[in-house]
């Protein structure tokens, strides 16, 4: 019997004890995990947001950086293009290349991002935001001018002009050194296949021209011609659009000769605005917004622009889950080098802004010209909601400056302990234009 006794196990109760002991603990276990897991994944989103929100302001800083660069920072009034003295304005039409016509820096779209009445439609908790839309003109591609051998007709399916370049140049011979250097010419003059870009032409008198190139074909290219390396630029013919000679212009500028006197670089628009990526009307920056099982989702997106003002399909998803645009300028205003200089602060959301960075055909009183700084604010959202109450940050004391600290993606509007807000990062940084500090026209 004691042997008995030495050798029998637990009792069930004892077991019962155990168990229960030992669920309680796994429990404890499981939920401390589980609250772990979701703390690491909210800090994740919200990290992710800071990341592209880093990353947006850092693309869009070196857009800026080259409005104007080797471009007009408003063909409208430059008075340095080149033209016949019986032409009264710096361009004969203005319709038929729109992108061309309306050529500046700086053209801002106020509330432009998403432009529709309803603002971020459907999201009731959210329409004081009113995110705008910017274009910016300059030479993204390249940092070369390159000098013209010859100019003739066009070449191939180019039905206009065809500039042939000086190959024993150092421009030329940094193409000629790349791996491919046809990729590389056709990179710089023509970024989206098919589509017209304009081209900047400058002659020995310091005047310019502004030229569409081919649509449809290759504009540029390289190739060993019986082993001659050869480069070339085609431009369109197209109506008035075409590179004038001094004879056109009564030597007021223009190609003379055979054209050697030319230089020529790339020009190109990008657009930075807000928009769903698989939606849009290029024409008329109206945009329908696209349910997703995160909300609403925006993109920060940059997009080429054609020579005809048109979007193009080249467009790169910069940052995702963005929700708000907003930009400021600094303008100077002073009538001339020589006069003191007046520079004029307008607020990120002051009307001002549209009025001074608006279609440069509407008159002398947009001057994006004058432009000397832009002001850019940038928000993003996490991709999913983890907060139960929005926040709304005042910012100067004006309604109309207001930005979110919390963003609802719950079509129609959130409700007070519902998780239907997500966490929003915002940023603010300012850029000085170097290429327009000194345009006093």
């Amino acid at each position: 019997m004691r042997r008995t006794r030495l050798a029998r196990g637990f009792t069930l109760i004892e077991l019962m004890v155990s168990l229960t002991c030992g669920l309680l603990i796994g429990v404890s276990v499981v939920a401390l995990s589980n609250d772990a897991t979701n703390s690491f994944h909210e800090e994740t989103r919200t990290a992710t947001a800071e990341m592209q929100l880093r990353t947006a302001v850092e693309r869009i800083r070196n857009d800026l950086l080259r409005a104007g660069y080797q471009s007009s920072a408003n063909i409208q009034i430059d008075p340095f293009i080149a033209k016949p003295p019986s032409q009264s304005t710096n361009l004969p039409d203005n319709t038929t290349f729109a992108g061309l016509g309306r050529l500046a820096g700086i053209r801002l779209y106020s509330a432009g991002s998403l432009a529709n009445t309803a603002k971020l439609s459907g999201l009731n908790d959210n329409t004081q935001l009113t995110p705008d839309a910017l274009r910016i003109a300059g030479n993204f591609t390249s940092t070369e001018a390159y000098p013209v051998r010859q100019l003739d007709q066009g070449g191939g399916a180019c039905t206009g002009q065809r500039m042939w370049l000086n190959m024993d140049t150092p421009s030329m011979w940094r193409v000629r050194g790349t791996p491919d250097p046809d990729a590389t010419m056709r990179g710089m003059f023509q970024p989206v296949a098919g589509e017209q870009f304009l081209v900047r032409i400058e002659d020995d008198t310091g005047h310019f021209q502004y030229v569409p190139t081919c649509t449809g074909v290759a504009t540029a290219g390289y190739a060993a011609n019986g082993g001659v390396p050869t480069g070339w630029i085609d431009v369109a013919n197209a109506g008035q659009f075409k590179v004038l000679t001094s004879t056109d212009t009564s030597a007021n500028g223009g190609a003379s000769g055979w054209g050697a006197n030319l230089l020529v670089n790339p020009v190109q628009i990008v657009q930075w605005e807000i928009r769903p990526l698989d939606k849009g009307n290029a024409g008329d920056l109206a945009y329908t917004p696209i349910i997703q099982k995160d909300g609403l989702k925006y993109d920060l997106l940059r997009t080429y622009v054609n020579a005809s003002g048109n979007l193009t399909a080249q467009t790169e998803v910069i940052a995702e889950y963005a929700i708000d645009l907003k930009f400021g300028f600094s303008a100077d205003l002073g009538l001339s080098a020589t006069v003191p200089r007046v520079l004029t602060v307008y607020g990120l959301s002051d009307a001002s802004n549209a009025k001074i960075a608006d279609d440069v055909t509407k008159g002398l009183t947009v001057q994006p010209q004058r432009i000397r700084s832009v002001r850019v604010r940038v928000s993003t959202r996490a991709g999913i909601a983890d907060r139960a109450a929005g926040l709304i940050a005042p910012k100067a004391n004006t309604q109309q400056d207001i930005y979110p600290l919390r963003y609802c993606i719950i079509p129609g509007g959130c409700v007070a302990g519902q998780n239907g807000w997500t966490r929003v990062r915002t940023t603010t940084t300012e850029v000085a234009l170097p290429n327009q500090g000194r345009v006093f026209f």
